[in-house]
């Protein structure tokens, strides 16, 4: 039996990540990624390329009206200073078995670039094959989920931050978008996590079932956030060994609560995870 190709991808667009943060997140892939077990192959799409480590694969994004950034990014439609569904180029992932030159198959990983790798991707790679799967914020308290203001503005409880599936699970999400882009852009005004937990989470309007499921809470923790509402497990700004995986998410909250962290990796100081983030 050959080896199972994993194909992980990341997005970089305009300037406020520059190359390294790419190249550090290949390398810990890379590190954590069993090679006689896995067929290894990295993807980026972006606007910029330079930088970048040689075996990156580089997928320009699709010129495609109103998803490419050219155009959005840094326009005058924004709402409350961020466009409207502001990572929209993230869609065109879910399409990456027919964008990627090399048509590839097997599983997907994509992985946020403010993520930290701590420990071995297996459990990642192989969690449930028949379903497309995603972290969701354990962290996050869950009251507000069922007040008005939630629901009017389509809140978000999923993390897009770590997105598995296998061949084309995805591609009727990259179909949706593409024909019902201006509204969903309208809709989901904040980003496409808000986008994935309405029109493909729990509250699917379709009254189908949903199409994610959700990594278990201890493969993922946040920096900035803690790791889970129900047990207390809030503390910020700690390390825990443990887990699979560090995000960076500095999502917005319903209330002011100076206790939360806005640390990115550019200026973390732990130095567990800076052993990590290299």
């Amino acid at each position: 039996m050959g080896k199972l190709r994993v194909n992980y991808i990341c997005c970089k667009w305009g300037t406020k990540y520059g190359p390294h943060f790419v190249n550090k997140l290949y390398n810990m892939a890379k590190r954590n990624t069993d090679s006689d077990k896995f067929d290894f192959h990295f993807y980026c799409y972006t606007d910029i390329s330079e930088g970048l480590e040689p075996d990156i694969k580089v997928i320009e994004f699709p010129d495609i009206p109103n998803i490419h950034p050219k155009y959005w990014f840094d326009s005058d439609k924004f709402k409350y200073g961020m466009a409207r569904c502001w990572d929209r180029p993230k869609t065109f992932i879910f399409n990456t078995h027919n964008f990627a030159p090399d048509k590839p198959t097997g599983r997907f990983v994509f992985f946020d670039l403010d993520v930290i790798i701590q420990d071995d991707l297996e459990p990642i790679i192989m969690y449930d094959l028949e379903h497309p799967t995603k972290l969701r914020s354990w962290w996050q308290d869950p009251r507000p989920m069922k007040s008005r203001q939630f629901k009017l503005g389509h809140g978000a409880y999923t993390n897009g931050s770590c997105m598995v599936w296998s061949d084309d699970q995805t591609e009727c999400i990259w179909d949706d978008v593409l024909e019902h882009q201006e509204r969903i852009w309208y809709t989901f005004t904040d980003g496409t996590d808000n986008y994935h937990s309405w029109r493909w989470g729990m509250f699917r309007p379709d009254g189908k079932e949903p199409l994610w499921k959700h990594f278990p809470k201890e493969y993922a923790y946040s920096y900035n956030r803690g790791r889970d509402w129900d047990s207390e497990d809030l503390e910020v700004d700690k390390y825990r060994s443990d887990a699979i995986l560090c995000i960076f998410n500095v999502d917005l909250l319903p209330f002011e609560d100076s206790s939360r962290g806005k640390t990115k990796q550019d200026n973390l100081a732990d130095p567990n995870l800076l052993e990590h983030w290299k």
